[in-house]
Formats: C-alpha cells, sequence, structure tokens
C-alpha cells in the first residue's frame, strides 16, 4: 500500500476518518506535492510511475468535492438561468427596438427572419388563433340563420364580449346581482365606455382585427378559452368598500375560519386596504410558472408576446385576487383559476426591523389560504404547487 492511500485509509488513532477528513487528507498531500514542499524527482520514468499512481487520487478528491457539494451546484445553475432569461427579455427588447428603427434600411427577407425568431422566443402564452374554426368558413350554399350573420361590430360593446367570451364576460348587472348593489347611472356610463377603449386594446390589433372583420366569432372564442372579462367593483354589500376584511366578512364559505379573528393577515394593513377604482380585467385561467423568473420578467414576456404595452399586464393585489376567484366561482359555480402559489403584488413587514414579506394565495381543502413569505415560494413533494402568477390586462392609461 502507498504512502499516500495508507494516510487516506487511516487516522491517527486507526479509526476510519469520515468524508469531510479524506478530502482535507488529500487536498493536503496533493498540495504538497504541487507547491514544491517535496523535492523533484530526477528519474523521468519514477516521475512518471508516481504520476499515475497519484492520479486515482486526485480524480477521487474531485469526485468527493462534488459530492459534498451539490446543493451549491444547484444554486449555481439556478442563478446562471435566471440571469440568462432576464437577459433575455432585455436582448429582445433591445432588438426589438432596433429592427423597429431601422427597417427601412434592411433587407425584408432579414425583417421577416429577425421577426420570426422574436416570436418563437417570446411566444409564451401568447394570444393568438392558430387557425380558423370550422364554424366559421361555411359552405357557400349553405343557409345560416340571420342572428348568426349580425357583425360583431353593430353589437354593442357588452353583447360582442358576450359573444366571445359567453358566461365568462362577467357584465355589469351580473356583478350586480352576485355582490347584490346597484350602479348608479352614471358610473355605469363610464364603465362601458372604459369597456369600449378596452375592446379596441384587445381587438384592434393585427392579430385580431381581420378576424372581427369577417365575424370570426368561433375563432375568437377559442382563442379566449382560457379568459375571463371580469369588473371589479369598489364596492359591495351593503356599501362596503371592496377589501380582503369585507370579502371575509360577506362570502365566509370560501375562507377557512371565517370567524377567527386572530389570523395572522388580519393584523396588516393590507387586509382593510380596497381596491380603489372600478375597473374591467382580462384574467387568464393559467398562472405563469415562477420557479426561475420572477413575476415581472414573466409579466414583461407575456405582455411583448402578446403586443400589450407592459402597464397594462399587471400582478394581481391579494384583493384582487381573491376578488376574482370569489366572483367567478359564483357566476360559472365552478372554480377557474388552476391552483398555485399565486404571488401577489401585495407586500408587509411583520415588524419594522423584519424584511417585506409577500403575500400569495392558494386553494387548500376548498378554501382559499393566504399565506406570506420572503421571496418565491418553492415547489415541494409534500406541497405540490408551483409558484406562479396570473397575469390580469387592464385598460391602459
Amino acid at each position: 500500500m502507498s504512502e499516500l492511500e495508507l494516510e487516506v485509509s487511516t487516522s491517527e488513532d486507526g479509526a476510519s476518518p469520515d468524508l469531510s477528513d479524506q478530502v482535507l487528507q488529500l487536498t493536503k498531500r496533493i498540495n504538497t506535492l504541487a507547491d514544491g514542499s517535496q523535492d523533484k524527482i530526477e528519474d523521468l520514468a519514477l516521475a512518471q510511475e508516481m504520476a499515475h499512481a497519484t492520479k486515482p487520487y486526485i480524480d477521487r478528491l474531485i469526485a468527493l468535492n462534488r459530492l459534498l457539494n451539490p446543493v451549491d451546484r444547484l444554486v449555481e445553475k439556478r442563478q446562471q438561468i435566471h440571469v440568462l432569461q432576464e437577459e433575455l427579455a432585455e436582448d429582445v427588447a433591445e432588438i426589438e427596438n432596433v429592427a423597429g428603427g431601422i427597417q427601412s434600411d434592411i433587407a425584408p427577407v432579414i425583417v421577416n427572419d429577425i421577426q420570426g425568431e422574436i416570436a418563437a422566443v417570446k411566444r409564451d402564452r401568447k394570444l393568438f388563433i392558430s387557425e380558423v374554426a370550422a364554424e366559421d368558413n361555411p359552405p357557400i350554399k349553405s343557409i345560416v340563420d340571420k342572428s348568426d350573420k349580425t357583425n360583431l361590430l353593430s353589437l354593442s360593446v357588452e353583447e360582442r364580449f358576450e359573444r366571445i367570451f359567453s358566461e365568462r364576460f362577467i357584465s355589469l348587472s351580473r356583478i350586480e346581482s352576485i355582490l347584490s348593489i346597484q350602479f348608479p347611472n352614471n358610473d355605469k356610463k363610464r364603465y362601458l365606455n372604459s369597456l369600449e377603449k378596452l375592446w379596441d386594446q384587445l381587438f384592434d390589433r393585427d392579430e385580431f382585427r381581420p378576424h372581427v372583420e369577417k365575424n370570426r366569432i368561433k375563432s375568437l372564442a377559442n382563442a379566449f378559452a382560457d379568459y375571463s372579462l371580469i369588473f371589479r367593483s369598489p364596492i359591495l354589500k351593503r356599501n362596503h368598500r371592496t377589501s380582503l376584511a369585507s370579502l371575509r366578512e360577506h362570502f365566509q364559505s370560501f375562507f377557512v375560519n371565517p370567524n377567527a379573528k386572530g389570523l395572522w393577515y388580519t393584523r396588516q394593513a393590507f387586509y382593510h386596504k380596497s381596491i380603489e377604482r372600478g375597473h374591467w380585467a382580462l384574467v387568464d385561467r393559467q398562472y405563469l410558472n415562477c420557479t426561475f423568473k420572477k413575476p415581472s420578467i414573466r409579466l414583461l414576456m407575456y405582455a411583448r408576446a402578446n403586443g400589450l404595452p407592459a402597464k397594462c399586464v399587471r400582478q394581481k393585489t391579494a384583493v384582487e385576487d381573491i376578488y376574482d376567484r370569489i366572483v367567478l366561482e359564483l357566476s360559472l359555480r365552478e372554480r377557474f383559476f388552476d391552483n398555485c402559489h399565486s404571488i401577489t403584488r401585495t407586500s408587509y413587514q411583520a415588524s419594522a426591523d423584519e424584511p417585506a414579506k409577500q403575500v400569495y394565495l392558494f386553494y387548500k381543502d376548498q378554501c382559499i389560504r393566504i399565506s406570506g413569505k420572503s421571496g418565491t415560494p418553492h415547489w415541494k413533494p409534500t406541497k405540490a404547487r408551483w409558484p406562479g402568477v396570473f397575469p390580469s390586462i387592464t385598460l391602459a392609461h
């Protein structure tokens, strides 16, 4: 047995050293060979023989080091991916800006190639019509009911959205019924005006305008099959402001321990923070996974993929998220949103000397659960819910 092997196999008292001790002993031994503290071997053949004899122990040292540090390597790789994705979002934005400014100076073929590559990178929950539905291309000689031939643009804005979203369009009248309220006429008019602007923002784009003009209702409905259009009311029953506190008071069946007063979030400022103004929101059933991307990056890529201003694709607050869940479930009589650790933009501080924590929501035991955490919640086998963000498309101001 060689001297190096003997040093690694036993400690001074004859006991087998643990893994860390083995690594330390091997490191020290190899360092003494490398730093010149050992005499040089003049015999070349002997030096080669010793090098071959030493190599297995060096390989073993490297393997042991990797075994000792798998978590560090995973964290490092995750950070690299996160940085790469942030850089990707910035690069896409820069390419778009540059390409937009010099399109007249470069060949159309190159422009098309650039736009194609950008589209391939950005396709993330993109709203688009992949193919025209068969119902929108009836045989020329077929007899079509006159009501089906009504052009979308000739209808009122509420009727247009009803044709596309069906029961997933939560109109003002349905909100009044669900929340037991009555909007003043002036407010109704203002809300309908903003709905008209939202229609233009969504459908007066190259992606959808041709389909709207050709009255392809089924194709448009398919494109928005995972979406609902909802009005978020600033008031609810008995003229209470719409806050987490008032939602919990009036819709107790959605919450765990509805009568409990000692729940942690009831002591936080966000518990009483209300929806500031009434507004429409296009909400996605599916969440954007935030395992490797921050919500802000996910929403930015989502906005760019759909050609929407970044400021109109928002992360929900806790009260908006809960409001959407309650209203849609009462209206549709089924749960609308996929379950995840929904990361809201609401944050709080348990005390002045503690870092801010994020509020996130999820379903458990048929109830909405509210939790708080510093940073992004992680997927666990015991809590198999991915961290995600639900995009909320509102009118750009």
